[in-house]
């Protein structure tokens, strides 16, 4: 049987009359696919439509072959058992009745000759690394990335043709990534994965770009799409050039046309005195020579018209550049400032009956250092985030600030206020400068024109990591030490490359938490500082 899942002239519309995507048409077969774009442009609502959950507006699904989905939230109760989310937590039971002697018809039923499920379970839990995991335990007693691999361990328990994976390794720690990368890379069946992870994306047989115009597929992986990208980019540009050249020289023939069009006229207006033609002769070349210059003009003005909707057409086929411009140099700090300085460090949440380390901490951050902060998650990051920031006091030990101006990039990005417009945003925190230093200044950031005007709480999550970077970057006084937890969830592919390329230009002291490895590497960390 061939497996596969086609979409022909699938739509999705919104309730207010607008759309996601129209008139899609494409298969997917038993292939590994990384599907990409922009946020908001529906990828999400497509994995919902291809996996069943959601009826599209328009168009039609064909589905052959099992199909199992990990959607990107999911609202699963503490108190739930590891094999409630597994989704046989009443197989599970009816099996251990029947074993016990105390089995119903009713269970017998419900376990459906799946005798094998406790094996079955185990083999799953242990692909993905929890094999330790007993399916009785509670999910509130799981770390983030165990439950992720919990709920990856139930896409496998029915051996599905198909894998539809929603951002898998958003807020895992890197032993949880490194469990997903490995299910992706030895994957023999479909699948498709929706994910801004670039080491995820190296692992899948091809890249299908999801835009306004549709899907678009390069076959091969992230670096291959990557590649054929900046090529397109390169071509598009050109014709562009080319456009507007050939439109340049159209002009300026129209130009050229049209002035010895009007000497001929002037004279022939002269000849036309100095031999005192009659008035009907004299009318006769008049109008033609009008009507030559109007044919003339209106030949070159089609072209142009012509030439200019070529124009603008390359225009639109030129990819969008994402790379953020701004001069960081005045966020210099000298080499050997001391930053950051920890002493014997300890942290105790109110009622806890430990601290949140073993051990004290105590670390340096000396002039523009570039550092990790590393550590599973649960690991206490963001409480040594909060000691560093000053929004908690340690329970023991010292944190010495040498940075004057400390600036925090969250995962909220909670510097923006939500009803205020990106633009009055950044006017706040540098009120002095004037309104169109203001407007040069988010144009660097891709905030061009009336998107200045967007109020904070509309802005999709790569447009909210632009407007919070402005912020803290292009405040009168630049920051000393940047800290930034977890930049990269929820953000595009365009949207990390603009991130990527603000944090190169920063010149002051930067403290990163972050588990995508190669981000850490794109953004030059110079170490890390490894929390027990």
């Amino acid at each position: 049987m061939h497996f596969h899942i086609s979409v022909v002239d699938l739509a999705c519309r919104l309730p207010d009359g607008g759309s996601l995507f129209e008139s899609l048409t494409f298969a997917f077969d038993m292939v590994r696919t990384g599907l990409v774009g922009p946020n908001g442009i529906g990828k999400t609502t497509l994995l919902d439509v291809l996996a069943g959950r959601r009826v599209p507006s328009a168009g039609r699904v064909t589905r052959a072959g099992r199909i199992a989905y990990l959607p990107q939230a999911v609202a699963l109760e503490p108190a739930a058992s590891v094999a409630a989310a597994l989704g046989v937590a009443d197989e599970l039971a009816a099996h251990a009745r029947i074993e016990r002697g105390e089995g119903t018809a009713a269970d017998v039923e419900r376990l459906d000759g799946r005798w094998d499920l406790p094996e079955r379970v185990a083999r799953a839990l242990g692909r993905m690394g929890v094999g330790a995991v007993a399916p009785a335990r509670p999910l509130g007693s799981l770390s983030d990335g165990e439950v992720t691999r919990v709920r990856l361990a139930g896409l496998l328990l029915d051996e599905p043709e198909f894998l539809l994976l929603d951002e898998p390794t958003n807020h895992l720690d890197r032993g949880a990534r490194a469990a997903v990368h490995e299910l992706v890379g030895t994957w023999r069946k479909g699948l498709i994965v929706v994910s801004h992870d670039r080491r995820l994306l190296a692992r899948v047989d091809r890249i299908v770009e999801m835009g306004p115009l549709g899907l678009k597929e390069y076959g091969g992986d992230f670096e291959f799409y990557r590649r054929q990208r900046r090529v397109e980019r390169e071509a598009a540009a050109q014709a562009l050039a080319g456009a507007e050249q050939r439109l340049a020289q159209a002009k300026a023939a129209a130009q050229r046309t049209r002035e010895r069009q009007e000497r001929r006229q002037s004279t022939a207006g002269r000849k036309t005195f100095k031999r005192s033609l009659p008035p009907i002769v004299a009318r006769e070349w008049g109008r033609n020579a009008e009507n030559t210059a109007a044919r003339l003009k209106g030949r070159h003005e089609d072209k142009i018209e012509q030439l200019a909707a070529d124009v603008e057409t390359a225009r639109r086929n030129l990819p969008a550049e994402h790379t953020i411009t701004i001069d960081l140099e005045h966020s210099r700090v000298p080499a050997r400032k001391r930053i950051v300085e920890l002493t014997g460090v300890s942290y105790r949440y109110p009622g806890a009956p430990h601290a949140v380390w073993p051990v004290p901490l105590s670390f340096e951050i000396l002039g523009p250092e570039r550092v990790s902060l590393a550590g599973p998650n649960g690991s206490g990051k963001s409480t040594l985030i909060d000691l560093i920031a000053g929004r908690k006091t340690p329970s023991a030990g010292e944190v010495k600030l040498g940075a004057a101006r400390v600036a925090l990039l969250d995962q909220k990005v909670s510097v923006l206020d939500p009803d205020t417009t990106v633009l009055d945003n950044v006017r706040r925190v540098a009120p002095r400068r004037p309104e169109h230093e203001v407007r040069i200044l988010l144009g660097r950031f891709l905030f061009v024109h009336d998107a200045v005007l967007k109020p904070a709480a509309v802005l999709s999550g790569g447009e909210r990591l632009r407007a919070g970077l402005a912020c803290l970057l292009g405040a009168e006084q630049a920051p000393e030490l940047l800290i930034a937890d977890e930049p990269t969830n929820n953000l595009d592919l365009a949207s990390l490359e603009a991130l990527i390329g603000a944090l190169r230009a920063f010149r002051g002291a930067l403290l990163v938490v972050s588990h995508d490895a190669t981000f850490l590497d794109d953004i030059r960390i110079d170490r890390d500082i490894a929390l027990p």
